[in-house]
């Protein structure tokens, strides 16, 4: 019993380390740095290149999801070609697990 606490201990000293307090709130800043240029590009486009980009975007969707039935990381790699994180910031993750639960409710 004393080992696991030995191991409990050092995991939370690890955890409120001031290296991982530092590494949290890079990433952290990263988040909104992400955010922040993906929102400056957004702002940047016509009606016409937003509509194109909103059609494109779901129409990928569509096939990831509800054609294909997919992975998160199927939908990642395969159908948007893009980096796994990147769709944990935007959270694409969460959607995907919204559609892929309502879509075996609807069975």
């Amino acid at each position: 019993m004393a080992a696991a606490q030995d191991h409990s201990s050092s995991l939370n000293n690890w955890l409120d380390s001031p290296e991982l307090q530092a590494l949290r709130e890079e990433w952290r800043q990263e988040e909104r740095t992400i955010k922040a240029e993906d929102q400056a590009w957004w702002d940047s486009l016509s009606m016409e290149e937003r509509a194109r980009a909103l059609r494109q975007v779901t129409k990928l969707m569509h096939k990831a999801e509800v054609e294909d039935r997919g992975s998160y990381r199927y939908a990642m790699y395969d159908i948007f070609e893009v980096d796994y994180l990147d769709g944990i910031l935007c959270p694409y993750m969460k959607l995907h697990n919204l559609i892929h639960r309502g879509l075996q409710a609807a069975e």
